[in-house]
């Protein structure tokens, strides 16, 4: 609520008054509210997120850092004060919303990563930073294909190679 400027915080309290909303409704449309006055240009430059969370590792649920960084375009994985893994903003592929706290991100060419959030707030936070990253890769230049055929694959076990441009001086070609 605080992120919000007062006539947008005395609306939403009138509607709880009235009974137009619960007052967790109220909670959405504050946090709705506040997302929609992030400019994503805002979000996507200078800004660093981090975040508790569980990862399902040697039949256990070990504690992390989720670290999504859009000043360098990456998502770290921080166990110990330690960066275990790094995830550039263009392996994302993917996000999917599990039960409860849990979620997982999905990569091109890396296996899922299944992690579980603190908080059902905490896990919303990431699901919309995650898929400000999946937009983000969105807006790049699609890959060139031979032939018409859509870059929709990971691996290509015969046949053409796809031509992928990610920036303005690297080319890469999709296996």
């Amino acid at each position: 609520f605080l992120q919000l400027n007062q006539e947008k915080i005395l609306k939403i309290m009138n509607m709880v008054k009235n009974k137009e909303v619960s007052i967790e409704g109220a909670l959405h449309l504050a946090q709705k509210e506040v997302y929609a006055e992030k400019d994503s240009h805002d979000l996507l430059t200078g800004s660093q997120f981090n975040f508790s969370i569980y990862k399902y590792k040697h039949y256990r649920w070990q504690k992390r850092i989720l670290q999504i960084d859009f000043n360098t375009k990456t998502i770290f994985n921080i166990e110990k004060g330690i960066i275990k893994k790094q995830f550039p903003f263009s392996q994302v592929k993917a996000c999917e919303d599990a039960e409860r706290r849990r979620f997982s991100i999905v990569f091109h060419g890396r296996q899922d990563y299944e992690l579980e959030a603190v908080s059902l707030d905490d896990k919303r936070k990431i699901m919309y930073l995650l898929s400000r990253v999946i937009q983000s890769n969105s807006y790049k230049r699609p890959a060139e294909s031979y032939a018409g055929r859509p870059p929709e694959y990971d691996v290509i076990h015969e046949g053409l190679l796809d031509l992928q441009q990610n920036s303005f001086t690297s080319i890469e070609w999709v296996k």
